[in-house]
């Protein structure tokens, strides 16, 4: 990750580990590189990290975060602590990215990172863009 283009980083449960050594790693060492954060969990009561990224994030202004339940409970709506219920697809990566011209960096179960490579490649990115990482054994995400 040398270049100064923007960095999107995309996790889905436990796939936030490795996300946020890259988020650490580009704020400190990359401040004039532009990173978008984007979360997926179940909800509230399962998400890591929460406060750490949120803190982060605010202290870095070229650092955005955004979070997708699938299903916040009652405390997630009153705190009102994310930013799309249901799952992640290419109608919020658009809303929330400037553009597709970035780098792609995903990590997680292996439907989500399927429904986000197939939203990255419908939106038009460029495969050289795409980049993950599978836990254990090797995955398909064409199949």
């Amino acid at each position: 990750m040398e270049s100064t283009s923007p960095v999107v980083l995309i996790s889905g449960g436990v796939g936030l580990t490795p996300m946020m050594c890259m988020l650490n790693s580009i704020v400190h060492d990359q401040p004039e590189r532009n990173v978008y954060f984007i979360h997926a969990a179940m909800n509230g009561k399962v998400h890591a990290f929460k406060d750490y990224v949120k803190d982060l994030t605010s202290k870095h202004k070229q650092a955005e975060s955004y979070v997708v339940y699938q299903s916040p409970d009652e405390e997630d709506r009153k705190a009102g602590n994310y930013d799309k219920e249901g799952y992640l697809d290419l109608e919020f990566l658009q809303k929330v990215l400037p553009s597709k011209d970035a780098s792609f960096y995903f990590c997680g179960p292996p439907p989500f990172m399927k429904a986000v490579n197939a939203a990255l490649k419908k939106w038009g990115v460029p495969e050289e863009y795409i980049h993950y990482e599978f836990f254990g054994a090797f995955g398909d995400l064409e199949g």
